[in-house]
């Protein structure tokens, strides 16, 4: 019982850090909230339902947003535990409408040797850097799967019900 004040210390650390990270959760701009948005709306899933997903970081030199259409996750059966990657068609050129001008537009693109490479972000994507119509300067990844971290976007169970995450 000697040290039974360290527990309450770590505590109060967590207790710390979870208020600080409340805080910034939504550090964003609104333009840049309403930039997310509109990008969005430009995937265009082959199944009749998909959710993007986003992360949004400040760099040094700019906002660097990474949208991508969230996976499905199979629960039950042979394939349970395995991500789907969801299909979708992007319009490129709306998406270049989005800018003001654009200083940098490249695609990536990484051979997938393992199922798991698959997930990563790094896979595939293309990558847009400009000034927005108010002058501020956004790096946009698009990927063609998303981040593992990102989890899945649904969820569907071997008896075909799909339920999201």
């Amino acid at each position: 019982m000697a040290h039974s004040h360290l527990p309450i210390q770590h505590l109060m650390k967590q207790m710390e850090n979870f208020a600080s990270d409340q805080t910034n959760i939504n550090c964003r701009p609104s333009w840049l909230s309403s930039f997310v948005d509109e990008v969005a709306d430009i995937f265009n899933p082959y199944d009749e339902v998909g959710r993007v997903g986003f992360d949004c970081q400040f760099t040094e030199e700019c906002w660097e947003v990474g949208l991508f259409l969230g996976s499905t996750e199979i629960v039950g059966g042979q394939r349970d535990g395995q991500f789907i990657a969801a299909g979708f068609q992007f319009d490129l050129l709306q998406l270049l409408d989005r800018f003001e001008s654009v200083n940098r537009f490249h695609f990536h693109f990484m051979e997938e040797t393992e199922p798991a490479v698959a997930r990563t972000p790094a896979a595939s994507y293309i990558t847009i850097e400009g000034h927005l119509a108010d002058l501020e300067i956004v790096r946009l990844n698009v990927y063609a799967t998303p981040p593992e971290k990102a989890g899945p976007g649904f969820r569907k169970s071997h008896d075909g019900k799909i339920d999201t995450v």
